[in-house]
């Protein structure tokens, strides 16, 4: 059907027009291995507990527990992808994601929905940095931050249309969630069959050994070294900051709204706006981020827009239009910052191609300890007053902004 993947030189990669399919294949794995899977789980979760007699702290536990593996899993991901090269470990991440994704398809209580959960999260949020390294590998700078863009519009189509359909649409018409799960399961599954089929065949640097394992020594030793890069410092704390505010924001203003006054639909339609404004901005802010020349630049305007979003969400109160430009504001940078974050990785000055895995790695650990300690931080600041969270999310996009912009680039580091 697909054919055999054509063998083409590494050195060859960034000219090729091979480029734009495996950009096809990366945008299409990110719509419906990542992005439809996330949103629609959480979309059936209403479901999901009438059907297994599950409470909210036990929802809110399976909600939490691939962002809480990230923190575990994402340096040893990294360390993996530089190992083993991105071909074998997106055959593998895609065959085991979809498989721990359907079992959740077959779970009979909570106990065993946390374990197909837990395995679940232990390899899904792998898969992101595989496609950056991919997208660092077939694309040259200057085509890198539009690339990166269309690679972020797969996923953010697929957060913002599974939200939408997997439990209005897929639900119903496949004959439940369990159904669902396991359709999205088998997605992933066929997904790994086609980049076995389409990636083209690895060439063996000669400094590489046959039967190369995973060595942990190996691990640390390139960790210590991708963490004396001040650069990735800089856009790993921003990450931190960023993912700290979004995932408290769009987490909060569904019930915040209810709380002071708004309908269900109303409440929901503004988290539809910050999916639907990140969508379309991030294609055309990416590539301005190679029209320029300078990414963090471009990225400190996107953490600056976030910042006023979520100030605003402060001072708006319950005025509709106010939120509705509050939720705006806030998402319409963030895909685009999100795609920018793994191409700047990739581009620090004197990091190696090999070790990319490992720095991708190390942004990602603090990616999601920012997306698991700065929500809960600023609910518990509710009791103070209802809008107060804003503040201390607000203050997470300030400290991004200050962190990207804290950065001048020096000479080159000399390479070890």
């Amino acid at each position: 059907m697909f054919g055999i993947a054509p063998s083409i030189d590494p050195s060859e990669r960034q000219n090729s027009a091979y480029r734009w399919v495996i950009l096809v294949m990366v945008t299409l794995s990110g719509f419906l291995v990542m992005g439809f899977p996330t949103t629609g789980l959480s979309a059936m979760f209403s479901e999901i507990a009438e059907g297994l007699g599950l409470d909210l702290i036990e929802i809110g536990v399976i909600w939490g527990i691939g962002t809480g593996m990230g923190i575990f899993t994402a340096l040893l991901g990294g360390a993996v992808i530089d190992v083993f090269g991105t071909r074998r470990t997106l055959v593998l991440l895609c065959l085991a994601t979809g498989v721990f994704g359907a079992l959740r398809g077959l779970a009979v209580d909570f106990l065993s929905l946390f374990i197909f959960s837990f395995l679940f999260g232990m390899v899904q949020p792998i898969l992101p940095m595989n496609f950056v390294k991919l997208n660092r590998e077939w694309f040259a700078s200057r085509q890198l931050g539009f690339a990166s863009g269309v690679m972020s519009a797969g996923f953010a189509t697929g957060l913002m249309l599974g939200s939408r359909l997997s439990a209005t649409v897929l639900s119903p018409l496949l004959g439940g969630w369990r159904a669902v799960l396991i359709f999205l399961g088998l997605c992933a599954i066929v997904m790994a069959v086609v980049w076995a089929l389409l990636h083209p065949p690895s060439e063996r640097r000669p400094q590489e050994r046959p039967g190369q394992r995973l060595n942990i020594r190996e691990v640390l030793a390139n960790l210590r070294y991708v963490t004396r890069f001040r650069e990735l410092w800089v856009i790993a704390l921003a990450v931190f900051g960023v993912l700290g505010l979004m995932r408290g924001l769009v987490g909060y203003v569904p019930t915040y709204l209810r709380e002071i006054g708004w309908g269900a639909v109303e409440a929901d339609s503004a988290i539809t706006v910050f999916f639907f404004c990140s969508l379309i901005g991030v294609v055309p802010i990416s590539h301005l981020s190679d029209r320029l020349g300078n990414r963090r630049l471009v990225m400190a305007f996107g953490t600056s827009m976030m910042t006023l979003g979520t100030l605003l969400m402060f001072l708006v109160g319950d005025n509709f239009w106010g939120v509705m430009l509050a939720m705006a504001l806030a998402g319409f940078t963030f895909d685009s910052f999100m795609a920018l974050k793994g191409a700047s990785i990739t581009e620090v000055d004197g990091l190696q191609i090999a070790l990319v895995g490992s720095a991708l790695g190390f942004g990602g650990m603090l990616q999601n300890i920012g997306s698991t300690i700065t929500p809960p931080l600023g609910n518990t600041l509710s009791t103070v007053a209802l809008n107060t969270p804003f503040l201390l999310w607000a203050a997470s996009g300030v400290f991004a902004t200050l962190m990207l912009l804290s950065y001048r680039k020096r000479k080159r580091h000399s390479s070890h």
